[in-house]
C-alpha cells in the first residue's frame, strides 16, 4: 500500500486530527484491508498466532481482547477447525477475505478500510461480506470505509456513499439519493 500526504481537509477520530501523525502510530485505530488478502504465508493456524502476536504488540486491553475473540471467532471462514492445518493460499477467495477481515478485529480497530473488497468474489460471498460489514459497522461499532468500483455491491451496505470521478466528488448521498442523483450516472 501506498500511502500520500492529504492536500486538504481533516480526518478526526473522537475529535482528534490525524493529519499530521504518522502512519505507524494509527495503527491502534485503523486497520486495512486490501484488495489483494495479504496473508502470512502459512497455515490458518499460523495466520490466527501471527495476528495475535500484532495485536499484543498493539497492547491491546485485555478485556478488549477477550470480547473481541468472540467476534473474532464468528469471521473465520465456515469450517475453520477443519482448515486449520491448511495452507493460506489454499483457501477460496471469500473464506480468505473473511478471514483476513478476522484477523484484522484482533487489533480492535476503530475503522476499517476496505479496498475492492468486493472484487473477484460470487455473488453469495458478497451477500455474507456486505452482512459482514453491516454488523461491523452496528454490533461493533465500528466505521467502515469501502473504496470499490462495484456501486451495486456496495451500496447495498452502506449509509452513505460518494462517486468521485477525477479525484473530485461528483456525487454524495444515501443509496437512494445516489439512485436518483443524475451525477451518479
Amino acid at each position: 500500500l501506498r500511502f500520500f500526504d492529504p492536500y486538504s481537509g481533516d480526518v478526526l477520530i473522537d475529535g482528534k486530527n490525524l493529519k499530521n501523525i504518522k502512519i505507524s502510530s494509527l495503527r491502534k485505530n485503523i486497520a486495512i484491508v486490501s484488495q489483494d488478502t495479504l496473508l502470512f504465508h502459512g497455515t490458518v493456524s499460523d495466520n490466527i498466532a501471527f495476528g495475535n502476536q500484532n495485536a499484543k504488540q498493539l497492547d491491546i486491553e485485555s478485556s478488549a481482547k477477550e470480547a473481541e475473540a468472540d467476534n473474532f471467532i464468528k469471521l473465520l471462514p465456515d469450517g475453520y477447525e477443519t482448515m486449520i492445518g491448511e495452507n493460506g493460499a489454499n483457501l477460496s477467495g471469500g473464506q480468505k477475505k473473511k478471514l483476513v477481515i478476522a484477523l484484522t478485529l484482533l487489533g480492535d480497530p476503530k475503522i476499517l478500510l476496505l479496498d475492492e473488497c468486493f472484487a473477484a468474489l460470487d455473488v453469495l460471498t458478497i451477500k455474507m461480506l456486505q452482512q459482514i460489514i453491516v454488523n461491523l459497522q452496528t454490533e461493533n461499532n465500528i466505521g467502515i470505509c469501502i473504496c470499490d468500483h462495484q456501486a451495486r455491491d456496495l451500496l447495498s451496505c452502506v449509509d452513505v456513499a460518494m462517486i468521485l470521478s477525477n479525484c473530485k466528488i461528483i456525487a454524495k448521498g444515501s443509496p437512494a439519493q445516489l439512485i436518483k442523483d443524475p451525477n451518479a450516472k
